[in-house]
């Protein structure tokens, strides 16, 4: 078993039929947000023989927030792991307190512990295990995001203060500036996903995320890929390879 796992938590765009009700906009709009807030083809860009991909869109659930509604920064903004809101600040779907124990039980729950479980055997047969937290980004700064900064990196890497060590860091960052690609650390956004268990007790489970700027492969307005697409693609399969030999 390889020392890499990759977790894709926002490729889908799949709402199940049960939940569609909920949602108070019209079908352009949830079209329109979905391609905005949707990591497309992520799953395809970061294919691996040891990856975890959350089944449904991030509309419905959202794996990367925290549990606790009132831990949560995005929640102010209706972004909780249940969203209730558009990316632009106005009614996306009704969550009731029922709905929102569902989803945590049903898909929150469910996918973390999955994560665990494949964090905990890579742990056991190799002592450490790396986390590859995959994402991608608009290339223009949505209403909701912290960061507003422009121009936007090609690569952003999120890190861990205790899950990133340095040399993992600047392999990840050395790597795509090598390619001839701008990099930026934590922007436009940071931080890099951790199983709750090992959440600053393990050093030997290492993390960090890498996102990719939508606009290297694929057409931000209509969602569909461009002549570039297989290019970027296979630089994230070398990048893959490369850290697979360097850990291993």
């Amino acid at each position: 078993m390889n020392k890499i796992i990759v977790h894709i938590p926002h490729s889908s765009t799949d709402i199940p039929e049960k939940y569609k009700k909920l949602f108070v906009v019209d079908d352009d709009t949830l079209s329109k947000e979905l391609l905005l807030m949707t990591d497309r083809y992520t799953d395809e860009l970061f294919e691996h023989e040891n990856s975890i991909v959350f089944p449904v869109s991030r509309l419905v659930c959202d794996v990367e927030r925290f549990r606790n509604e009132a831990d949560e920064e995005m929640s102010p903004k209706g972004m909780w792991v249940c969203y209730e809101k558009t990316s632009d600040g106005k009614p996306l779907k009704i969550c009731s307190d029922e709905h929102k124990k569902e989803i945590l039980t049903r898909y929150y729950d469910v996918h973390h512990r999955k994560l665990t479980e494949a964090v905990e055997l890579v742990f056991e047969e190799h002592g450490e295990c790396i986390i590859i937290d995959a994402h991608s980004f608009s290339s223009i700064p949505l209403p909701h995001e912290p960061s507003q900064e422009t121009p936007r990196p090609d690569i952003c890497i999120g890190t861990d203060d205790f899950h990133t060590p340095y040399q993992l860091l600047e392999f990840c960052k050395d790597f795509f500036e090598s390619k001839g690609y701008s990099v930026k650390i934590n922007c436009p956004f940071g931080g890099t996903i951790v199983p709750a268990d090992c959440y600053g007790k393990n050093e030997q489970v290492k993390s960090v995320m890498i996102e990719i700027n939508r606009n290297l492969y694929m057409n931000e307005h209509t969602g569909k890929k461009t002549k570039k697409f297989e290019d970027i693609r296979y630089l994230i399969s070398k990048f893959l390879a490369n850290i697979s030999d360097y850990v291993n």
